[in-house]
């Protein structure tokens, strides 16, 4: 079954999920690969997520096995939907199907995004992923994503490019890595992270620096963070050993995210050019943040 002629409805009907006869589905975004979709009715209401192979360069790659392992986790703490079945050889790409979680984007409040990431933290970070968590590997994975830049961005990166510094890494803990406000919802019971793909174990300041990241608010349609909204997340999260090694860290995160969002505004130039003007402004945005040494 190629990607385009994905039916959830048969899909739940043919593994013995739901009788589909009782179910009407819509398509959700997903991203720039998987299909999503929301099916509903006769008491269901669950997203059936069907993922397509990650064919390029990224910082987020897209691994089903690892979102379904994370919701099942999360789900228990309530920070994430409730996972329903994964069907890790579907027709040859892997489905997830999982509670849909009803409620609002996140409306601004910090604290509540702090006590998320605290939660998240908590959780066995076990069979995941590992990330860089020292500055010269988080530095090299972002040498990767200059390497594919055209000469004028590489210059304007090499010119902030932060100077590689000793920091003892932290304790290894769960990681969302895609933590920007267009995964969080906030509903009957509170804020919840979606879209799991890309979970990791690494430093939790991870979390915390892409959430902080002005990038990570403009690709979602959001003003960067004011500084007093910035305190108010940290003071709401309260781990001072976390907050210390962020403060340390996040210069790196955020050329490495810099170098990210530049190689995306020249891959997306053509196709995809509204996006590649996000991240054309998130790439300004950190070059800016990085040239004022914040």
């Amino acid at each position: 079954m190629s990607v385009a002629s994905f039916d959830p409805l048969n899909f739940l009907a043919r593994h013995g999920l739901a009788d589909a006869r009782a179910l009407t589905v819509e398509s959700l975004p997903g991203g720039y690969q998987n299909q999503v979709h929301r099916v509903r009715g006769g008491g269901i209401d669950w997203v059936v997520k069907r993922f397509s192979p990650a064919a390029e360069i990224t910082l987020f790659p897209n691994l089903a096995d690892a979102e379904a392992m994370a919701l099942r986790r999360l789900s228990e703490c309530g920070a994430a939907p409730r996972p329903i079945a994964f069907v890790e050889d579907a027709e040859d790409a892997p489905v997830l199907v999982y509670e849909f979680y009803a409620g609002q984007p996140w409306s601004g409040r910090v604290a509540p995004v702090a006590g998320l990431l605290r939660k998240i933290a908590h959780v066995d970070a076990d069979g995941f992923r590992s990330v860089p968590m020292v500055p010269a590997d988080i530095l090299a994975q972002g040498d990767i994503f200059v390497a594919e830049c055209q000469p004028g961005s590489r210059q304007r990166l090499a010119a902030v490019r932060p100077q590689p510094v000793e920091i003892a890494p932290g304790p290894r803990r769960l990681l969302h890595t895609d933590f920007g406000p267009g995964n969080l919802i906030e509903g009957a019971d509170g804020l919840k992270a979606i879209d799991w793909q890309c979970p990791a174990a690494g430093d939790p300041a991870e979390d915390l620096a892409a959430f902080l990241s002005p990038a990570f608010q403009i690709l979602y349609g959001r003003a960067p963070l004011t500084p007093k909204e910035e305190e108010s997340l940290l003071q709401a999260y309260g781990d001072e050993r976390t907050i210390d090694r962020l403060r340390l860290l996040r210069p790196f995160f955020d050329w490495r995210m810099a170098a990210y969002c530049a190689m995306r505004q020249q891959k997306l130039a053509e196709s995809r050019p509204e996006a590649s003007e996000r991240y054309r402004l998130s790439t300004r945005a950190l070059l800016e943040r990085l040239g004022k040494g914040a």
